[in-house]
């Protein structure tokens, strides 16, 4: 009797459609403790399209649940301190990982470790930067905001790492007259606009400037202090009331050419003369945090 090959057929076609991914692995369930060198955390990302995407959104989960609990507090986070996952956590890694395949969506699980090293080096860096911070939004307090003020990254990027270009845009609702400042982690001030490449600081109603602006023949390059660093717009409508104090920066010598670096206590007392200026002027002010970090090797 001659033997069909249909079964042959049909169990070749199962072996060819079943899922080869394990599923769900052995670890999850196991309880997981953390060692002198790491911290461990595991996560999981269901939904997704591809398998890549999956697991990047399980990484991303638990790199979220590592921040929390490194010791993000609420100061820190009022303080707008809290850098992208993906930068401020430079040093996590996956060491397990399992995926499945369920109907036409992929679901992940990571074990992502992070060295306690860096945490501390994470927890200082935040302390300092929470202390510098506040201390600005004492002295920010002084300056009215009496007329819209904007300002954002022309990238719509907060972080910025080592070698990088970074642009800002700042858009006004009244004529005014503008200064951008960045005060740096280790608590110089350095003003970045006007400078000695660009000396104009009027800005149109409306119009929306750019700093530094295109075909510029200066750039604002990330170097060292890495931190985070408050970026300021103050605008005047008054440009004596502005200038009389701040135009003096301009003389003083940076470490970058062309750009006045100054104390924190220089930067106070420059804005303590604007604002006691006896011109009737109108006043405004914008701020964002820029993380700056070294280039990865």
């Amino acid at each position: 009797m001659k033997k069909s090959a249909i079964p042959l057929i049909v169990f070749l076609l199962a072996l060819y459609t079943a899922p080869v991914q394990a599923g769900q692995p052995w670890w999850w369930d196991s309880p997981h403790r953390d060692d002198d060198l790491y911290l461990y955390e595991p996560a999981s990302a269901s939904g997704y399209r591809t398998e890549q995407e999956a697991v990047a959104a399980a990484f991303d989960a638990a790199r979220s649940m590592l921040m929390n609990r490194i010791g993000i507090t609420p100061a820190i986070r009022e303080a707008g301190l809290v850098p992208p996952r993906e930068f401020a956590l430079l040093s996590c890694e996956i060491t397990d990982r399992g995926t499945e395949l369920l109907g036409r969506n992929w679901k992940a699980w990571v074990m992502v470790r992070y060295p306690r090293s860096e945490q501390q080096l994470l927890l200082t860096r935040w302390e300092a930067s929470l202390s510098s911070v506040q201390d600005l939004q004492k002295i920010e307090a002084k300056i009215p905001r009496e007329f819209s003020l904007s300002l954002a990254p022309v990238s719509g990027r907060s972080v910025v790492v080592g070698g990088e270009t970074i642009s800002f845009a700042v858009t006004a609702d009244r004529d005014c007259h503008l200064i951008l400042l960045d005060h740096q982690s280790d608590g110089t001030t350095i003003l970045l606009f006007p400078n000695s490449y660009h000396e104009g600081s009027a800005v149109r109603a409306g119009e929306t400037v750019v700093i530094p602006p295109p075909q510029s023949t200066f750039a604002l390059v990330a170097t060292e202090p890495w931190g985070d660093d408050r970026i300021e717009a103050i605008a005047c409508t008054e440009e004596s009331s502005l200038h009389s104090a701040f135009s003096s920066l301009l003389e003083v010598n940076g470490a970058s050419p062309g750009l006045a670096a100054v104390t924190r206590g220089f930067f106070v007392k420059a804005l303590d003369s604007a604002l006691s200026s006896p011109e009737k002027a109108s006043w405004s002010r914008a701020e964002m945090i820029i993380s700056t970090y070294p280039e990865k090797k």
